[in-house]
């Protein structure tokens, strides 16, 4: 089965509701902008990250917000040279995400999801659904509750 799949099982099996919105194919925030300016102001994007210990990281914040990698590796309890994000090829061999599809949902044993905390002011997010080609529209506390994540601080301070 295929991530989408499974990610809308997932939603489905947890009675989570969810709207798809199919669009054309995306694969950067930029390109987010451009062709679906209305997702940006409520949009989840998610990077995959690597732990040299063998985890893999999706970490989930705001659309224009970018990653504090210190705070990062010390959620994982390592240093930040321990932390590397995944090139676009290894996110889709290893984690079967599109690019530009991913979302934060740990559909593997070795993946842990990390959420940044300015997420909760948000009552509906827009997320990767597996595929750069439809995103999912959900409340962000069913989110949090069905993808596992921990809410942590994330984002840099710029």
């Amino acid at each position: 089965m295929k991530v989408y799949e499974q990610i809308l099982s997932l939603l489905d099996n947890h009675g989570v509701a969810y709207e798809r919105h199919e669009h054309e194919p995306v694969q950067t925030v930029a390109e987010v902008e451009a062709k679906l300016p209305f997702l940006l102001d409520k949009m989840l994007k998610t990077v995959a990250f690597r732990v040299k210990d063998g985890r893999l990281i999706l970490a989930g914040l705001r659309g224009h917000d970018r990653i504090d990698y210190r705070q990062l590796a010390a959620y994982c309890g390592v240093n930040r040279r321990a932390v590397a994000s995944m090139s676009p090829e290894a996110v889709e061999a290893e984690l079967g995400f599109e690019v530009g599809g991913v979302g934060p949902f740990a559909l593997q044993p070795n993946v842990h999801v990390l959420l940044d905390e300015q997420l909760a002011e948000m009552s509906t997010v827009y997320c990767g659904s597996g595929r750069n080609t439809a995103t999912l529209a959900i409340n962000f506390a069913d989110l949090l509750r069905v993808c596992g994540g921990e809410l942590v601080r994330l984002a840099r301070a710029d």
